[in-house]
């Protein structure tokens, strides 16, 4: 084939599978700066200060995001909440409350104010673990990611309590895409250095930018939708609907999460076997040692010197083998049609007591008293010494010629009621 061939040959089989993929699209840095142009920021390591600036805030809808010192320890519970972040169209406040001996007071009241809206993404952990470190309650919050699916149905599918990225959001909506990396899990107890403190800035703030766009969204939709769908206040760390005493969940009558999943594929089976069932291959080793005088269905074991299986019969018997003068005869082993000869027995092979040989029956002994005992010491006293005073075989209270007060015992109830000496017997009641 020359090379012209070759090259419409080769473009023909790319073009039967399709056209190459889109290459993925890069977007620009959120900046809080370049958006807002006007607007501030103030970063607080002082409670005073921090309440000056919260009183600074005149918005009603903030965006809100918390950090804290990331732990890389399994087992070690997490670390309190290190800074607080807050956003409005003006400001921007980085409080750092890991540095300030007392939660500022006005922060306290401006997150349990329920006039004022908080906005964020997956923010249900962040307002818990807020009360858990300081308890401080949190209302009014707003999850971006349930707004998101309540307000773009069309666009946003599956469960409805799955969460969504504040960068896929910030992509989605506006075009741009948040910086992630080393500082996402840096130190937030330290203070703040400028990459930081831009980060942290970036966070609150897109999530204000993002609460904007949706909200307007809904009020375009018919019937708008319910604040209760994706708004929800934190009390004592559990999340109630807004305003009442009712438990939150994140729930939406009318989100439609889409198709189900593709079902699992079927299973093939082996259409020679019985019913188009899969036949299971026999495992010598299916059952262990101490588990097979357990299992009785299971087919024995034939010796290497028997004689080949012949189909169809139920019962097998060995080849002779020769016997012991006086022993017993051979029996008759039954194997189930399916079973086949293995190479190796794992019964171990027979032992025949001697001829004339019987087994003598058990005696009683009777002791220096002249009452009857057992021709054998039970096996919990075996090798151990008699005790005296409080002590018999091992630690039995009475088992001595003077019972002492009651041991501690090892089996149950020994060492409890009454004991009454009656010449050589001690009764315990």
């Amino acid at each position: 084939m020359d090379s012209s061939s070759s090259y419409f040959a080769s473009g023909s089989h790319s073009h039967h599978h399709g056209a190459p993929a889109e290459p993925q699209r890069v977007y620009d840095l959120y900046s809080w700066s370049n958006i807002s142009p006007n607007t501030r920021l103030v970063y607080c390591q002082n409670a005073d200060a921090a309440n000056e600036a919260v009183a600074q805030l005149n918005s009603k809808v903030l965006g809100f995001d918390l950090e804290w010192k990331p732990n890389f320890i399994k087992g070690r519970p997490e670390n309190p909440v290190a800074l607080v972040q807050l956003a409005s169209a003006d400001l921007v406040l980085l409080i750092h409350i890991f540095h300030m001996p007392t939660f500022p007071e006005r922060l306290r009241d401006l997150l349990a104010d329920e006039t004022v809206v908080k906005a964020g993404v997956g923010i249900q952990k962040d307002c818990k673990k807020l009360f858990t470190d300081y308890g401080v309650d949190t209302r009014n919050c707003v999850d971006l990611s349930l707004l998101a699916r309540t307000v773009d149905n069309a666009r946003w599918k599956g469960k409805y309590a799955s969460p969504i990225g504040l960068a896929r959001l910030c992509e989605t909506y506006e075009e741009l895409t948040l910086q992630k990396g080393r500082v996402q899990t840096s130190n937030w107890e330290l203070p703040l250095d400028l990459r930081q403190q831009d980060y942290a800035a970036n966070d609150s703030h897109a999530g204000l930018t993002l609460y904007t766009r949706l909200s307007a969204m809904a009020t375009t939709m018919d019937p708008v939708p319910q604040t209760v769908w994706y708004t929800f206040d934190t009390i004592n760390g559990f999340l109630y609907q807004p305003s009442s005493g009712t438990v939150w969940h994140p729930f939406n009558p009318y989100y439609d999460p889409g198709p189900p999943p593709p079902p699992r594929p079927p299973r093939v089976y082996n259409d020679s076997a019985p019913n188009g069932a899969m036949p299971i291959p026999y495992r010598a080793n299916r059952y262990s040692r101490r588990n097979r005088a357990r299992n009785p269905n299971q087919p024995g074991s034939l010796s290497p010197s028997a004689s080949s299986f012949v189909p169809g019969a139920r019962t097998h018997t060995p080849s002779p083998s020769p016997t012991p003068a006086g022993g017993p005869p051979q029996h008759s082993y039954a194997v189930s049609p399916s079973s086949q000869p293995h190479a190796y027995t794992r019964s171990p092979p027979p032992q025949y007591r001697p001829a004339n040989q019987s087994t003598p029956a058990p005696l009683m002994d009777i002791d220096m008293d002249g009452f009857p005992r057992l021709a054998h010491v039970p096996r919990q006293y075996q090798g151990k010494p008699k005790g005296f005073g409080g002590g018999g075989y091992g630690a039995h209270p009475h088992a001595g010629p003077n019972p002492g007060p009651p041991g501690r015992g090892r089996g149950r109830g020994r060492g409890r009621g009454q004991t009454v000496q009656l010449g050589f017997f001690a009764v315990s009641g």
